[in-house]
């Protein structure tokens, strides 16, 4: 709100200057009013020579009286004109040009060595209009390169719209100054002096007529009584009335009633020769009232006295005034009504101001907080980072990351705060620090909670990693004890059964078929643990190949032959012609075997097994159907699950460990397929899809 204040006085303390100071004098103190509003390290003017239209650069302020001339110097040893810099971008475009860091414009190259010298980083180029035309430039200049705000581009584009007028006039001044000190030496000198002064006069009241035409202001003779003698055409423009209507009226046909006090007071003071400006109102033919600046002038033309007057339609600053203030009210609601606590700290650590969400945070009323010292309400720890987090802003540097700091409210309660802050500046000097905080409280404390649920998930997946690897060596150890002695089972019985080392009974030969038959079973299931083991931990050690698909189908279902014949089931191939696939030739024959062998194990006596295959454009499609009992739908999405068995009592009809088809389907991803399962209730469809190796993913690779 400061900052809005001071920049809004620097508009109005620019547009007060007296134009009758000396030109330079009126340069400076420009620039003095404009640097101090930006809290900008120096500037300068640049304007433009009408009669040679060339750009020169006619005042500086906080870079050595010598600036200008060294400027001028640079670019004439460079052999470019000034306008190659931003600046003749600006006097071209009519618009303002920033400068972020002049380390990396282009355009500031030849005066490069010169920047480094001075030690300014950034700089704003901002025309000074006349109308449609610029007559210069009005430049500020910062220490750091620094990112210019929408705030400070309206605000110098204002203060340079202001000095234009300044400059203008003060010139007009200066040269009526000019003519009026021509006009006395005039009267003094001898009578046939006379017809000599009337040329002169007339051509310098010709001229000034010319440069009062095409003033941007309007400015206005007007007799001791108060009447309009002569007026420009700005001044037309700006009140809105003819020529007709105003030239021979009195002045306060255009003034308000309501302000008819303020511009009589006015009128005396400028009778008894004191010049000075003021703002009033006007009104225009239609009703319309608008604000002006005015700045008038007693004089003396052909001997009788004459009020001068330039007016300035400020309008449109009056308005923007009114929207700053406006502006001021709405920021001040959001400051106050803020989620997040937002505060401001001067330069030794004391508060100034506070949000209400600030001091909720802190437990405490305003009148306990402001003029206190931050330490009171913050853990020495954290104080002494935030006393090392300023010294870095003091010394200009940036803070990477937000600071976190532990706060202490009034009740004895700690709380984190994590701090976003921007430093205030009266020039080069930190005077102080705005800061918005937010409470991370909860967030530190589910953090930690995260840390310690990491800690634990991280332990207990070591425990896991642990259990599996002792797992795997049981199941390898207990395959391993269980496959030796089976296989010494099955071999003997082999013997007896072939009457190798003698003759049996048929019911003898029948108990070791039995016998036979579940050592088969036995060796099956454990070869089954040692393949789930291997999917486990990738070890299939698939071999691929260009296996012929037909092939594998056939020697699939001549596998299962013997089992669907002591069922008097019938197995129907219908298969096409295919071409070979990429695959483990071995792996792929254990899937169908495996899929045909539960087919045959779940069709009653008599049925039908019904093997299919097609070709499409990317792959093969192999797909076994029965007649047997089928698979209820709410287990048609867990049957490939390990372990799984649709039928898991222990009095169940069909045995098995369910391994089978979780192995299938591990087979089957290996070879980059799919594989799923379709029942009906009258009877299942077991489909599996390979992809053909010219255009899907090469197994092998």
């Amino acid at each position: 709100m400061e900052g809005e204040k001071r920049k809004l006085k620097a508009l109005s303390d620019i547009a007060s200057i007296d134009i009758t100071l000396e030109f330079n004098e009126i340069l400076q103190r420009i620039l003095k009013i404009t640097c101090e509003a930006m809290g900008a390290q120096s500037g300068t003017i640049m304007l433009v020579d009408g009669g040679a239209e060339e750009l020169r650069m006619v005042a500086s302020y906080g870079l050595g009286q010598d600036y200008p001339e060294r400027v001028h110097e640079m670019a004439r040893k460079a052999g470019v004109p000034l306008t190659s810099s931003p600046s003749g971008t600006v006097l071209r475009t009519g618009k303002y040009y920033i400068v972020p860091n002049v380390l990396e414009e282009p355009r500031g190259k030849p005066w490069l060595n010169l920047t480094k010298e001075l030690g300014f980083s950034s700089i704003i180029f901002t025309p000074m209009k006349k109308g449609s035309e610029n007559i210069g430039l009005l430049n500020v200049y910062m220490a750091q390169p620094h990112r210019f705000t929408d705030e400070e581009i309206d605000f110098i584009t204002i203060a340079a719209s202001q000095a234009a007028s300044v400059v203008q006039n003060a010139r007009m001044c200066s040269r009526l100054k000019d003519n009026i000190q021509e006009l006395k030496g005039y009267r003094e000198h001898l009578e046939e002096k006379i017809e000599e002064a009337h040329k002169k006069l007339y051509d310098s009241e010709k001229y000034l007529r010319v440069i009062v035409g095409s003033s941007s202001d309007g400015i206005t003779v007007v007799d001791e009584q108060g009447r309009f003698e002569f007026a420009n055409d700005s001044f037309f423009r700006i009140i809105e009335w003819t020529r007709d209507e105003i030239i021979g009226n009195y002045f306060i046909k255009i003034i308000p009633e309501d302000m008819n006090e303020l511009v009589f007071q006015q009128w005396n003071k400028v009778q008894e020769g004191i010049p000075g400006d003021f703002e009033t109102k006007i009104i225009t033919q239609s009703g319309k009232i608008k604000c002006v600046k005015v700045a008038h002038v007693l004089t003396k033309i052909r001997g009788k006295k004459k009020i001068v007057s330039i007016t300035k339609d400020i309008t449109e600053n009056k308005k923007l005034e009114l929207n700053l203030k406006e502006s001021e009210v709405k920021y001040r609601d959001l400051f106050e009504n803020a989620e997040d606590p937002m505060y401001t700290i001067d330069a030794s650590g004391n508060f100034l101001s506070i949000n209400n969400a600030g001091l909720r945070l802190l437990a405490c009323t305003k009148d306990e907080l402001i003029g206190s010292h931050i330490s009171r309400w913050i853990t020495p720890e954290s104080l002494k980072a935030g006393n090392e987090n300023f010294s870095k802003l003091a010394s200009g540097e940036s803070i990477q990351s937000p600071p976190v700091y532990e706060m202490i409210s009034k009740n004895g309660e700690h709380r984190w705060v994590e701090t976003r802050v921007r430093t205030i500046k009266n020039g080069d000097k930190i005077t102080g620090i705005h800061g918005i905080a937010r409470d991370i409280t909860e967030k530190m404390r589910l953090e930690q909670q995260l840390k310690e649920f990491h800690e634990k998930l991280k332990k207990s997946y070591e425990e896991l990693i642990e259990a599996d690897r002792l797992r795997t060596e049981f199941v390898s150890n207990i395959t391993h004890e269980l496959l030796t002695p089976l296989t010494s089972i099955k071999g003997f019985t082999e013997l007896l059964h072939d009457e190798t080392t003698g003759k049996i009974s048929s019911e003898q030969k029948k108990n070791l078929e039995i016998i036979l038959r579940n050592s088969d079973r036995l060796i099956g299931l454990i070869k089954d643990l040692l393949d789930v083991s291997r999917l486990e931990k990738n070890r299939f050690g698939l071999q691929f190949g260009l296996v012929p698909v037909e092939d594998i189908l056939l020697k699939s279902a001549q596998d299962v032959q013997p089992q669907a014949k002591c069922k008097e089931i019938t197995i129907v191939q219908d298969v096409e012609p295919l071409p070979r696939i990429l695959g483990d030739e071995g792996r792929l024959i254990q899937v169908i075997t495996n899929l045909l062998s539960n087919s045959i194990k779940f069709t009653p006596q008599g049925g039908t097994i019904t093997i299919a295959a097609r070709e499409n454009k990317s792959e093969i499609k192999i797909s076994i159907t029965d007649t047997g009992i089928g698979i209820p739908p709410e287990k048609l999405s867990r049957i490939f699950d390990r372990f799984y068995q649709i039928d898991g009592s222990s009095s169940r009809k069909y045995g098995g460990m369910g391994l089978g088809l979780s192995i299938c389907k591990s087979i089957i991803e290996s070879h980059y397929g799919t594989i799923w399962a379709e029942s009906n209730g009258l009877g299942s469809t077991f489909h599996v899809i390979l992809p053909k190796p010219e255009n899907g993913k090469n197994p092998g690779s």
